[in-house]
């Protein structure tokens, strides 16, 4: 696993709100127009501070990160060489093995956000992979939880994005429960239905 940061990070404005003491945000959108909204001051905010941009995205559109920043007037020719933005696909991540591994996208996260507090990172996952796609759901509601472990120790920005079009309501449920930070109707809040991993993790345990 990899090293703590020791540095303490600055706040991130995100969606009318502020990211400070918890940074890993589930954002519920219901399509482009609203995901776009929130997410271009995001960016924008991200490239001018001199932020890294880490997307995981769709393997059929690998090129719409670049198109978005492109639209916002940025070089993204010019950030890809800086190692300013990268972009992996689901097939290069979540879905690496074949199937979704909770324990193998442990690590590769653990090893994408890195030792260093400096470039921060944001990171901007569409979780779209999971839809559809049967047996994944109890997996990935508990690599969400245990994702609250690795990102207790640094200061990068994690923003797992739901379009709640595509999901059921229980579904929805628990991963808003496996968030610290929540995105609902295109506003930042505190989650009050945020359950600590450890306990969650029990919990889910105990039902069998």
């Amino acid at each position: 696993m990899a090293a703590e940061i020791p540095e303490t990070p600055r706040p991130v404005a995100f969606a009318g709100g502020v990211l400070d003491r918890y940074r890993h945000v589930c954002a519920f959108v219901n399509g482009r127009a609203e995901a776009d909204a929130v997410l271009d001051p995001f960016l924008r905010d991200g490239v001018d501070a001199g932020d890294r941009l880490l997307y995981l995205v769709d393997t059929a559109t690998p090129g719409a990160p670049l198109r978005r920043l492109r639209r916002l007037g940025y070089d993204a020719g010019a950030l890809l060489e800086g190692g300013r933005c990268e972009v992996r696909t689901w097939a290069e991540t979540y879905l690496r093995t074949g199937a979704f591994d909770q324990g193998d996208m442990l690590g590769q996260l653990d090893a994408m956000l890195g030792t260093s507090a400096r470039p921060r990172i944001r990171l901007l996952a569409d979780m779209g992979w999971a839809a559809d796609r049967d047996g994944v759901a109890d997996d990935l509601i508990e690599f969400e939880a245990r994702a609250n472990f690795l990102h207790a120790r640094h200061g990068h920005v994690v923003i797992c994005a739901y379009d709640t079009s595509r999901f059921d309501g229980a579904f929805i449920i628990d991963i808003l429960r496996t968030h610290p930070m929540v995105l609902i109707g295109g506003l930042l809040q505190e989650n009050p239905f945020f359950v600590p991993p450890q306990d969650f993790l029990e919990e889910r345990a105990a039902r069998g």
